[in-house]
């Protein structure tokens, strides 16, 4: 082939009409053109490296072909992939990451612009080809180059986090840091210090300084997680780095200046928040600069085959397992699914299958077993910050038990002072307080003893946790037993009561 001629390409498919059509709109553009339906030859052929492109019908080629193929492509060769429009046959693109998806039927205008805007790889990882999706992806490609802020807005396990990734990954920051930080698994007292650092001395514990997420991301990006979660003190403090590009530690007045952007997410309704005081106005529209709104799993059912196999090939290859293949009722079935979780719900449940179904196929019976129909609840989990050290999530661990363990002290604290109202339990000696009956709220605070507690010796004091497993063992006595009866009588949670019964071996 005469190496001055324009660009050549090459289409490997079956021979179909796809082939003819494509080969003349290519050398209508002035391409000059080969087309092989052999996998023999188009290794050969691109071995020698004389193409400049490579067009794979991935509607046709079995995807061993396809492997078989790519392995003689020189990387510089860029590779479009032909899938049909709904993606029911775009299974493995994502593996080929290939330069452009072209739609089957063919548009010549998709072409023509793959061909003219020499595209970018697009970011396999916002999966699906519906339309709502078609436009997700055209946005981050259109504002990850600029330096704006983000809000990302949608329903708990939507994807907003991958949304994050992409914008931050097509970006000119992608080469510096991406630091993710849940607003709401992180308690309000220790979110401020996160988020901006400390001085040593700031407060109980700071005993070194420590540079905040802002400090650690700088010229990178920072992703806020939950931003509806966070308190309205450390809302006025991020609205100072958005506004003077500086971050102030806890414990001092000297600013710092750090180059950051700002990518938000939240499943809560932040205009309400707003109306309702919860969330400041002023940085509500300095994060909504650009909103992108995920649409619910529900709400696209087509892309469900192609985001289905995309999980399913890549938790095969984590769990090193054979992959697992939905028989066509149990794809219908799972189009038709509410999807209360969103794709969260759909990855854990291909995970179950991997692990639990006795077969490799699995059909609408199979599925009807793992798949929940009841009300869905929001769970609970521990808190848990990516990029921290052990030494920090034990610190903060170590700080839920101990919001745990005041709890406790509130719900007995509460029991003892609605003792004082009524006949105490039997041998329960109940203490006087002069504390007003509804403050169940307890402080902490270093005071001098005040002068009528002085006189007390340490064999008048009993431990707490004396008092706690008598006053349980004595209500437990007069309920004969009863849980539910004597959580009441304690005025603590029925859970709470089972563990302290285990815990006090009653």
């Amino acid at each position: 082939m005469p190496t001055d001629q324009k660009e050549a390409l090459i289409i490997v498919d079956q021979p179909t009409a796809l082939g003819r059509d494509l080969r003349a709109e290519l050398e209508e553009l002035g391409w000059q053109t080969l087309v092989t339906n052999s996998v023999r030859p188009a290794r050969k052929l691109l071995s020698e490296n004389q193409f400049d492109l490579l067009i794979l019908d991935e509607t046709t080629l079995p995807e061993m072909q396809l492997a078989d193929i790519l392995s003689e492509r020189p990387e510089k060769i860029p590779v479009f992939v032909i899938a049909t429009q709904d993606g029911t046959q775009l299974q493995t693109a994502p593996a080929l990451d290939p330069d452009a998806l072209l739609s089957y039927p063919l548009i010549p205008a998709e072409l023509q612009d793959a061909l003219t805007q020499k595209r970018t790889r697009p970011d396999t990882t916002i999966l699906g080809r519906s339309d709502a999706m078609q436009q997700i992806r055209e946005s981050v490609a259109q504002i990850a180059p600029t330096p704006v802020s983000v809000l990302i807005t949608g329903e708990s396990g939507s994807g907003k986090n991958l949304i994050a990734e992409a914008i931050h990954r097509q970006s000119a920051r992608s080469d510096e840091p991406f630091l993710i930080i849940n607003c709401g698994a992180i308690p309000e007292t220790l979110l401020e210090s996160e988020l901006f650092g400390h001085e040593r001395g700031a407060f109980t514990d700071a005993r070194t300084q420590r540079s905040g997420i802002f400090e650690a991301a700088n010229r990178g990006t920072v992703f806020l997680d939950e931003i509806g979660e966070m308190s309205l003190s450390a809302q006025v403090r991020l609205l100072r780095v958005l506004d003077a590009k500086e971050v102030t530690r806890l414990g001092s007045t000297a600013p710092i200046t750090v180059d950051v952007r700002v990518i938000a997410a939240t499943n809560r309704n932040l205009q309400q928040a707003v109306a309702e005081g919860k969330f400041r106005q002023d940085l509500y529209q300095r994060l909504r600069v650009i909103e992108i709104e995920m649409p619910p799993l529900r709400a696209h059912p087509q892309d469900i085959p192609f985001i289905a196999q995309n999980i399913i090939q890549k938790q095969s290859g984590e769990l090193r397992m054979p992959p697992i293949e939905f028989a066509p009722d149990a794809m219908n079935a799972l189009q038709q699914y509410h999807w209360p979780g969103n794709v969260r719900e759909l990855i854990n449940l291909i995970e179950r299958l991997m692990v639990l179904a006795k077969t490799r196929h699995i059909s609408a019976l199979d599925l009807a077993q793992y798949l929940d129909t009841s009300p869905v609840t929001e769970p609970s989990y521990l808190p848990v910050l990516a990029g921290k050290t052990p030494a920090e999530s034990d610190r903060d661990l170590l700080y839920w038990a101990i919001l745990e363990v005041a709890k406790d002290i509130k719900e007995l604290k509460a029991y003892l002072m609605q003792s004082m109202q009524t006949s105490p339990p039997p041998s329960l000696p109940v203490p006087i307080y002069d504390t007003p009956i509804e403050e169940t709220e307890i402080g902490y605070t270093e005071t001098e003893t005040p002068a009528e507690t002085q006189a007390l010796t340490e064999k008048d004091i009993r431990p707490l946790r004396d008092l706690e497993r008598e006053a349980i063992a004595n209500a437990l006595n007069i309920t004969g037993g009863h849980r539910e009866r004597t959580a009441k009588l304690l005025g603590m949670a029925v859970r709470t009561l089972y563990r302290k019964i285990d815990q006090y071996d009653l």
